[in-house]
């Protein structure tokens, strides 16, 4: 089954799904390069073919390229330890870039997520936008995950411009008149997937079933739309719950990250 799921995750969820959200796209090569205000991002489907000679040509290339741009504070190289060459992070480290926390993608059959266990006494869950004001709600899931995850430039912009796509919902779990945990869910339009992203929970509430009524709210909704798989990129604590409902890791991925002095 691991085999079926990382064919289909490398065939149908890379360079063009990955990019989709950036204001400028150009390829280099096997290279997509995405560009937003201040931030950039590098992928590929496959470095089969390339030199290691031409590698490094094209790593150089891609930092100037960025380097250049003076509205770019940073951008990120993501690599899948399925992919080759097995020196690859070596050659970005030496063209400036770290490494970051290696995450576990996941994939499942939907079914295996669409449960209804009950929610926590107290909590309630919402979409962005079903009780009329959009806005306000995306203000107080960004607020909350500036808590979680560190402040992003203009991220309450960016997440009402992913909502204004049919395909992307927010979800958040809120307690007391306060948000508690947020996750977004993106179905990807003309591939079997949804993915299941940002999902975060307030430290006190952890371990009490609350992202596991997040994560199945979303996956509920996918199927109904057709989805047939979900997947997610996820932290050792999510890959847990995840396993529990029937998801298994497919590979690993490593962000590496420039910074612009």
């Amino acid at each position: 089954m691991r085999h079926g799921l990382l064919a289909a995750y490398d065939a149908q969820l890379r360079e063009s799904v990955e990019t989709a959200d950036f204001d400028d796209v150009r390829i280099d090569g096997p290279l997509w390069i995405a560009r937003m205000p201040s931030r950039g991002f590098v992928t590929y489907r496959s470095l089969a073919g390339v030199t290691p000679v031409e590698l490094e040509a094209l790593i150089a290339r891609t930092v100037a390229s960025f380097a250049a741009d003076p509205g770019i504070t940073e951008f990120e190289w993501k690599t899948r330890d399925h992919d080759g060459p097995p020196n690859l992070g070596a050659l970005l480290v030496n063209q400036g870039l770290r490494p970051q926390e290696r995450e576990t993608v996941m994939a499942g059959l939907i079914d295996g997520l669409a449960g209804d266990d009950p929610l926590p006494d107290g909590v309630e869950l919402h979409r962005v936008g079903d009780r009329g004001d959009t806005r306000a709600d995306v203000e107080r899931v960004v607020a909350f995950q500036n808590g979680v995850f560190g402040p992003i430039p203009r991220m309450v912009e960016m997440t009402l411009r992913r909502l204004a796509s049919p395909h992307v919902d927010l979800w958040f779990a809120e307690a007391g008149g306060e948000v508690i945990g947020s996750g977004r869910l993106d179905r990807v339009p003309g591939t079997d997937f949804a993915g299941l992203w940002g999902g975060a929970i307030r430290e006190d509430w952890r371990r009490r079933g609350v992202y596991r009524a997040l994560t199945q709210a979303r996956a509920r909704e996918a199927r109904a739309t057709g989805a047939k798989y979900v997947y997610a990129d996820c932290t050792v604590m999510s890959r847990v719950i995840l396993e529990s409902c029937g998801m298994i890791p497919i590979t690993t991925t490593v962000p590496y990250l420039w910074h612009r002095s």
